[in-house]
């Protein structure tokens, strides 16, 4: 299942397919990420776990 998601979260970011929020935009200036570095993540990473909200 997780490959699918990632899978599918790889080809949003390669058609540039996504919305980066407010908040996302905070935390990642407060972490002093680019969304450079997101897309990097998402594009080479892989999914280690779930955590439930």
């Amino acid at each position: 299942m997780f490959n699918r998601i990632l899978k599918s979260m790889r080809e949003k970011v390669r058609r540039r397919e996504y919305v980066v929020t407010f908040h996302a935009r905070r935390e990642m200036t407060e972490d002093e990420l680019t969304i450079y570095d997101v897309e990097r993540g998402i594009l080479t990473g892989e999914i280690i776990e779930r955590q439930q909200a």
